[in-house]
């Protein structure tokens, strides 16, 4: 025991293959000598039984796919909840894309949906069978009977499909009510898949091999004109007991029947009793000389490729330690085809991953800190610009000047949130606010006045956005929109589906449509090609207009941010961003 656990992962794969290898063939050498006759005569019968477990495995898989497409349309919630919305072609459209989703995989099963106010779904046309037309099936009136999540197996039928019937004649067919909380059924689900997929597995097998229902009606066989007949008129005897031995025209037939776990059905596999025997006489014959023959030279053969195939894993497993202790660059280098060489693949690219990451972590840190605003970078003392600007509002006050002294309180207070707050993010508040103060101060200095516009429902006021994304905008509007005249500036938020949308419209001078062309072209930028940008220009931040503000915000919410850029000469600019929504406690009193 001592001595297996100190070899490696690939020497107990290697001996672990060999003993798996050389026992079974040593013990069955053995037992062979002993008890060949025994064998064989057994054999005859196991393997008509093995056969048709496969094939009972199969049948099982596929009928079992039939009750998971049943059980997915009865269960899937977003189904239900669009087939009790009224009719309409969206929701026949969605029902339709939903049914087919549900059977992509299994090209065969055709699904059937009649709702009891008359509506029917499919995932077929309609040009090839209306699904209404069941409703007129002698066994549709027991749907209704049935027991809540109850399947009713209603064995082979024609196929109703024209077009699939001219190669498939028959399908396989299953129905079930559908109900909601209480035992009524609002709709009747009918799941058919053709009776080829089950004789295709039958075809190529040596046994022949009948699928029976409850009243040993033949529901698949190899030859289609056996399908619908009753299998006890095939027979020349009246009793049968498997596993045993009938006979059948004048010959020794091994008789072998198995349950199907849906409906009460069976299988039955009939195999010529010599015939069988001749086969396995042979198999073993030829069995033992093969093994005797290559058994030593193919452990040999084993063990060269056992090495081969395990050296991938030997350079992974060496390659981890490495990564283990700290060095991220080396790589492993396997490339190969199978799930090793797609592991290798994985694994190198994940360590090419994890470098990217960490180097775009450090870049995204340093954009973030170089994309503070250029008024944030002042260099005079904020609390003695804030002690002086007091100072002189307060001697307005006292002599009278109370215009004056309102528009130095709002340079104060606008000047206190630029430099003061070192916060990324305010509430919505506290942004108009800033913005409002900051056109109140502009139209104080300019010649003509423009008339500001803002409309924000009060519940958003406590939403959190990136400061200074308003004024740099603003500030754009006064300066090259309304630079020779008045005009109007117009400020809309709403919330749509936590998303912010806010519209910045002026109708001042506008912009040229190579000028907008030029602007809609930086706004195309993803959040990849802002950093490449920055590091290429060695985090340039230069500028605090509108391509900055668009930059700042595609860092922050990458895909999630989408900004457009409207202007006509002569009749305005329109600016309009869409963010998520983000409401932070920790912000409302900032």
């Amino acid at each position: 025991m001592n001595i297996i656990r100190k070899l490696s992962f690939r020497q107990r794969l290697i001996a672990t293959s060999i003993a798996c290898l050389v026992v079974p063939t040593v013990i069955m050498l053995y037992s062979t000598s002993s008890f060949s006759q025994k064998i064989i005569r057994e054999q005859a019968l196991n393997s008509a039984n093995q056969s048709l477990r496969i094939v009972q495995y199969q049948i099982h898989g596929l009928l079992e796919e039939m009750v998971e497409v049943s059980n997915r349309v009865q269960f899937n919630d977003e189904l239900r909840s669009a087939l009790h919305k009224p009719d309409d072609p969206i929701v026949a459209m969605a029902v339709t894309a939903q049914l087919e989703q549900m059977a992509s995989a299994r090209p065969d099963i055709r699904l059937s949906l009649l709702m009891r106010d008359g509506r029917s779904y499919s995932n077929y046309s309609y040009y090839e069978y209306n699904p209404s037309s069941f409703r007129e099936m002698p066994w549709f009136h027991n749907l209704s009977q049935l027991s809540p999540y109850d399947t009713l197996y209603l064995g082979v039928q024609p196929n109703y499909l024209k077009k699939q019937a001219e190669n498939d004649h028959f399908v396989i067919m299953t129905a079930r009510a559908l109900t909601d909380y209480s035992s009524v059924p609002f709709g009747y689900l009918i799941v058919s898949r053709t009776e080829n997929s089950i004789s295709d597995i039958m075809d190529n097998l040596s046994e022949d091999i009948y699928l029976l229902d409850q009243n040993q009606g033949i529901v698949s066989h190899r030859n289609e004109e056996n399908i619908g007949k009753d299998f006890r008129s095939l027979m020349t005897t009246s009793t049968f007991v498997s596993p045993g031995i009938i006979n059948l025209a004048g010959q020794n037939q091994i008789y072998v029947s198995m349950p199907v776990h849906y409906a009460n059905w069976s299988l039955v596999s009939l195999v010529p009793y010599e015939q069988l025997t001749d086969k396995v006489n042979r198999i073993y014959r030829s069995g033992i000389l093969l093994q005797v023959l290559f058994v030593a030279g193919f452990l040999l053969f084993l063990a060269y490729l056992l090495r081969r195939f395990t050296k991938p894993i030997r350079i992974l497993s060496d390659v981890a330690i490495q990564v283990e202790t700290g060095d991220l660059q080396i790589r492993s280098n396997v490339r190969s085809g199978d799930e090793v060489g797609r592991l290798g693949r994985a694994f190198d690219h994940m360590l090419d991953r994890i470098s990217e990451m960490i180097e775009q972590v450090k870049l995204e840190q340093e954009l973030k800190r170089q994309a503070e605003l250029a008024m944030l970078q002042v260099q005079i003392n904020p609390h003695f610009l804030f002690n002086v600007l007091s100072s002189i509002r307060l001697k307005l006050l006292m002599k009278g000047d109370d215009e004056n002294a309102e528009l130095v309180g709002s340079l104060s207070s606008l000047l206190r949130t630029t430099l003061s707050s070192q916060q990324e993010s305010v509430p919505l508040r506290t942004e108009i606010e800033i913005t409002e103060q900051y056109m109140e101060l502009m139209n104080f200095s300019l010649r003509h006045q423009i008339e500001s516009i803002i409309e924000v429902d009060t519940e958003l006021y406590l939403e959190t956005v990136p400061r200074f994304i308003l004024q740099p905008i603003i500030e754009n509007c006064y300066k090259h929109g309304f630079s020779r005249r008045g005009g109007r500036i117009s400020i809309r938020v709403n919330k749509t589906d936590e998303v912010i949308s806010i519209t910045i419209e002026d109708n001042g001078a506008g912009m040229s449509p190579q000028m907008l062309s030029r602007v809609n072209e930086s706004l195309k930028l993803s959040k990849k090609q802002i950093m490449e940008r920055y590091d290429h220009y060695e985090g340039s931040t230069a500028g605090i207009g509108l391509t900055n503000v668009y930059n700042r915000l595609k860092l922050i919410y990458g895909d999630s941010f989408q900004m457009s850029l409207e202007s006509q000469q002569q009749k305005g600019t329109t600016a309009i961003f869409l963010f998520p929504a983000s409401r932070s406690e920790g912000n409302h009193n900032a």
